[in-house]
């Protein structure tokens, strides 16, 4: 099970080094039942706002941890570019009041690990791309061309099976992770890691921001499909539910109903407003490797039509579409109470 999780988790988005700041490894698990303790500071209008720093708080660098760029000098909030090892176990330890995973992962460690904890919301719909680097002479993804998909068996190889289905297989080469796919676009070459065997490939999928750097160096290169509206329409106008945030059983339910508003309001407010994003992130000391992307890039991605994915939708409202990604992964029967 630990290898499957392992594997399962691997996909994050985005990678920075290690674990960003520190926190106690005892929980600080909200237990108390005044609910008017989720909001304790007034804003200048006199309406109470939630306090940030009430909840123990840990997410995957990359896509997730921008939805908390207004956590950037919170004590109280982490990341971390390895959840396999770095977020999961303190899950399954019930360490922390919320926890960010990719939704597949975080209900594996629910339903695998009875680890006690409900899904509240997912935040991160997707940022994949499929880009053409302009050397297929019909322009169309075919079992002839050269495909590069990076972390086989995850999240992007289960994405694009799931629209494409399994007729392009032979044309598949996989690559360690999103930089080294990124690479192979800027420098229109690849090696495959099982043989050594040089290619040049056709399409390759790229997560953004990486994919704004790559169009930005590779001139010949384009986005020949947007992976997450391929998945919606293979879906029926289901979104793709990637990653998502679990509330700690214990946490007071008044308690968690206020952050989850709150985290809402700023994941709104940055869509509609993409340099409140850079500011925020900014607060921290080193926003690059705490968030696991540059606040400028983030905020440039952001302008393009919300190229990170980010969003906000309650579990409980979106069933259908969590189960739905659910299954690329086997994961089914999912019972009433683990919805916040």
């Amino acid at each position: 099970m630990k290898k499957l999780l392992t594997l399962i988790v691997a996909a994050t988005l985005l990678v920075s080094c290690g674990t960003n700041k520190s926190s106690e490894s005892v929980s600080s698990v909200e237990t108390s039942s005044n609910a008017a303790e989720a909001s304790n500071s007034s804003s200048s209008e006199g309406v109470k706002e939630y306090d940030r720093s009430k909840l123990s708080i840990i997410s995957p660098t990359g896509a997730p941890a921008l939805a908390f760029y207004q956590y950037g000098s919170n004590s109280k909030f982490e990341t971390n570019s390895d959840p396999a090892t770095g977020i999961i176990p303190l899950m399954v330890g019930g360490k922390k009041d919320v926890v960010v995973l990719p939704t597949n992962a975080g209900m594996q460690a629910i339903i695998g690990k009875k680890a006690e904890y409900k899904i509240a919301a997912t935040i991160s719909f997707g940022n994949f791309y499929l880009v053409s680097m302009g050397n297929d002479a019909n322009n169309e993804i075919g079992a002839n061309d050269n495909i590069v998909l990076f972390q086989k068996g995850n999240v992007p190889d289960k994405i694009f099976h799931y629209v494409y289905g399994d007729q392009l297989n032979a044309a598949i080469h996989y690559v360690a992770d999103n930089s080294v796919a990124a690479q192979s676009v800027i420098t229109g070459k690849y090696s495959d890691p099982d043989t050594a065997v040089e290619y040049v490939p056709n399409y390759v999928m790229v997560a953004e921001p990486a994919l704004t750097n790559v169009l930005s160096k590779k001139e010949t290169a384009s986005v020949y499909a947007n992976v997450q509206e391929k998945y919606k329409e293979k879906s029926n106008g289901l979104d793709l539910f990637q990653a998502s945030v679990f509330v700690n059983k214990n946490v007071n339910k008044e308690v968690g109903k206020s952050f989850l508003d709150s985290l809402k309001k700023d994941i709104e407010e940055a869509i509609a407003e993409p340099s409140k994003l850079s500011a925020g992130m900014n607060k921290d000391s080193d926003p690059a490797k705490f968030f696991g992307v540059a606040p400028q890039m983030a905020e440039n991605v952001l302008k393009k039509n919300n190229g990170m994915g980010l969003g906000f939708k309650g579990a409980k409202e979106n069933k259908t579409a969590i189960e739905t990604f659910l299954k690329l992964f086997n994961i089914e029967g999912v019972n009433e109470e683990v919805y916040f």
